[in-house]
C-alpha cells in the first residue's frame, strides 16, 4: 500500500487533467514542497486499502506475508503462517523530506491500528513434543514506519521514464496484542506455553515481525510505483525532473 501512497504523493507533483479530481498539484518549487506531498498523500489515503478503480488499481488490503519464522532452534519452533495484514490505511503523515534533484524521498508515517490474522506453527520439546497449528488476532497500535525512496529517469528513443530503484523501510512496533481465535478447553494448556515463550522472548517477536513487514513495504513500493508510473513520465511528471 505504501507503494500506492508513494506514487501518487509523487504523481501529484505534476497533476494533468486526466488525473482524478482527489489529487492536488504540488510544484518542486514551492517552499511548501514537502507539506503539499504531506497533503496529497492524505488526501489518497482513504482509497489505498480500497483501489483506485479510475486508474484500474485494484484493492491492496489485505497485504499478505507467506511466513514468517519467529524461533528455528532445535528444542522450539514458532512461525507465523499466511499472515494477512488489514487496517493499515488508517496513518498520519508525520513529515515529508525530499531532495527533488537526486530523485530521493523519506516519508514518516503513524500507522494508528493494523489488525493482522495468522495461522501459527509451534512446537516445543519439553518432558514429551508438544506441536500444534491454529489461527490467531494479532493487533497493534501506533506504528512507526519510515520510507524510503530512490528514483531514476531514463531515455530510450526519445522518450523519458522514471522507475524506483531502491526502496527501504524502517518499522517501530512498540507493543502489541494478540489473541487464540480457537477457543477449545483442550488447547488452553498449550495456548499458556506459547504465552510464557511470547511474553519471555518479546524483542525477538517484535524483531521478526518488523523485519518481515520492512521486506514487504520495500518490495510494494517499488513494484507499484513502477506498475504506475514507469511509462508515463510525460503524463505525470515535469519535463524538467
Amino acid at each position: 500500500m505504501f507503494a500506492i501512497i508513494f506514487a501518487f504523493g509523487l504523481i501529484t507533483t505534476h497533476v494533468t487533467a486526466t488525473l482524478p479530481s482527489y489529487l492536488h498539484a504540488c510544484s518542486h518549487k514551492d517552499t511548501n514542497y514537502n507539506q503539499c506531498i504531506a497533503n496529497s498523500i492524505d488526501s489518497v489515503k482513504d482509497k489505498v486499502c480500497a483501489g483506485f478503480s479510475e486508474l484500474n488499481i485494484p484493492p491492496s488490503e489485505p497485504l499478505t506475508i507467506d511466513k514468517i519464522v519467529i524461533f528455528d532452534a532445535n528444542n522450539i519452533k514458532l512461525d507465523l503462517k499466511d499472515v494477512k495484514l488489514y487496517r493499515y490505511c488508517d496513518f498520519v503523515v508525520n513529515s515529508v523530506n525530499t531532495d527533488f534533484e537526486k530523485l530521493h524521498f523519506d516519508i514518516d508515517f503513524l500507522l494508528r491500528h493494523i489488525y493482522i490474522k495468522v495461522t501459527y506453527d509451534f512446537n516445543i520439546h519439553l518432558l514429551v513434543p508438544v506441536a500444534h497449528k491454529g489461527p490467531a488476532d494479532i493487533t497493534a497500535e501506533n506504528v512507526g514506519l519510515k520510507v524510503g525512496l530512490d528514483l531514476k529517469v531514463i531515455t530510450r528513443n526519445g522518450k523519458k521514464y522514471i522507475f524506483a530503484s531502491k526502496a527501504t523501510a524502517k518499522c517501530d512496533i512498540k507493543s502489541f496484542k494478540y489473541k487464540f481465535t480457537e477457543d477449545k478447553k483442550e488447547l488452553a494448556e498449550l495456548h499458556k506455553i506459547i504465552d510464557d515463550v511470547v511474553s519471555k522472548n518479546t524483542k525477538e517477536v517484535v524483531k521478526a515481525v518488523s523485519a518481515a513487514v520492512e521486506e514487504l513495504a520495500s518490495r510494494f513500493v517499488i513494484s507499484m510505483f513502477n506498475d504506475i508510473a514507469f511509462s508515463r513520465y510525460e503524463e505525470l511528471f515535469s519535463p524538467e525532473i
